[in-house]
């Protein structure tokens, strides 16, 4: 077995080598054999827990064709025009394309400037381009990674697209990636599909967080082999800090390779995964709208040892100066535990990402001087 090399980095992985983690390598091996079968793929987990990495390690490992739509930019936007969804890479010889088909490739690709690109022209020429990729006999891999933003593109009948694909094309498989579960379920509402075919069956691969023990044997091995003093206890640190999240704490080590003391990179990389979380939260906000998640995430986010029901209703009832209803409180503990930004132990509920709860704390202070000024 070949051993995993260390690679620090701000940078999504794409080789297998290098995509350190046990259930992160099995996430690959899932991903294959559900394109294998034809499932429809949604790739779930939070904010830099390595969904990028394991599709672009699977796509470098595996020789499929594929389309890769790279939505992160626009999380946090609530419109977004169709230049956002011009393919960031395409894994294909397109010289052996018909001409009609590298026609409808620059379109979507925005290559014919001159030309006017509706979204029902763009549409038009993806499913077309898809068409003759379908017809080939050979799996082609179309990836939406965000896909929490294809709700926000101007244009498009995004459902419309995914169902005709996925009841048209069996050569066709894709995938979608989000950092927040129940959002993405939501967004694309498999029960509110028009017709009973679109994907009644979603393979649902979760990405995990580090434990301890691999957060810490993964700083250990890359300080080490770049000769880079450390204390133990500053590993355990990084750990807690970061909440098991591999991007941030493969941030942290990049920052550490480049010369910065520990406490610098530690607060440069809390810093930058309480501005990832923010992008999240306000992409959250874009489809439930309303303040009261924020306050309901605060609330819980300033306390460690959790609340029961009553006392965070109690909670947000102080705060805001007004009772909040049963219904009301049950949907938003509802929707933010599918989002993954919440967890349930016993009947206390927690926030548990410390950086996620530095975010909405921080949001929900900018809220209350927002209204105050008003």
């Amino acid at each position: 077995m070949v051993r995993t090399k260390v690679h620090f980095s701000d940078r999504p992985i794409s080789r297998i080598d290098d995509l350190y983690g046990e259930a992160h390598k099995e996430a690959v091996g899932k991903v294959h054999s559900a394109v294998e079968e034809g499932h429809f793929i949604a790739i779930l987990g939070a904010r830099r827990v390595g969904k990028t990495s394991i599709v672009k390690t699977f796509l470098n490992t595996y020789n499929y064709r594929f389309i890769y739509f790279d939505l992160s930019p626009y999380m946090n936007l609530r419109a977004v025009g169709l230049r956002s969804l011009v393919p960031a890479e395409i894994g294909f010889n397109q010289a052996q394309l018909t001409s009609e088909a590298r026609l409808n490739l620059s379109v979507i690709s925005l290559v014919l400037r001159k030309e006017k690109i509706t979204g029902e022209v763009f549409q038009k020429n993806l499913l077309s381009l898809i068409r003759e990729l379908n017809r080939k006999n050979r799996k082609t891999v179309v990836v939406f990674d965000d896909a929490q933003v294809l709700p926000f593109i101007k244009g498009i009948n995004y459902r419309g697209i995914l169902q005709f694909i996925h009841n048209n094309y069996e050569n066709i498989v894709v995938v979608l990636t989000g950092s927040m579960p129940g959002l993405l379920e939501k967004l694309i509402s498999p029960a509110e599909a028009e017709k009973p075919g679109f994907a009644r069956y979603i393979e649902e691969i979760h990405i995990p967080r580090w434990g301890r023990n691999e957060a810490v044997n993964y700083l250990t091995e890359g300080l080490r082999e770049k000769d880079i003093d450390y204390q133990n206890e500053e590993l355990h640190e990084v750990y807690e800090e970061l909440s098991g999240v591999p991007g941030f704490i493969s941030y942290y080590g990049l920052l550490r390779s480049k010369g910065s003391s520990h406490r610098d990179a530690l607060n440069k990389t809390v810093e930058y995964a309480v501005a990832e979380w923010e992008r999240d939260l306000q992409s959250f906000l874009n489809v439930y709208n309303s303040a009261l998640y924020i306050h309901a995430l605060a609330v819980l986010a300033e306390t460690v040892t959790g609340l029961k029901w009553g006392e965070l209703a109690q909670e947000l009832e102080r705060k805001l100066g007004k009772p909040v209803g049963k219904s009301t409180l049950h949907r938003i503990l509802t929707n933010l535990l599918k989002a993954g930004m919440i967890e349930k132990q016993g009947e206390k509920y927690y926030a548990t990402d410390r950086s996620l709860r530095r975010a909405s704390i921080h949001i929900a202070k900018k809220q209350e001087s927002n209204s105050n000024t008003i």
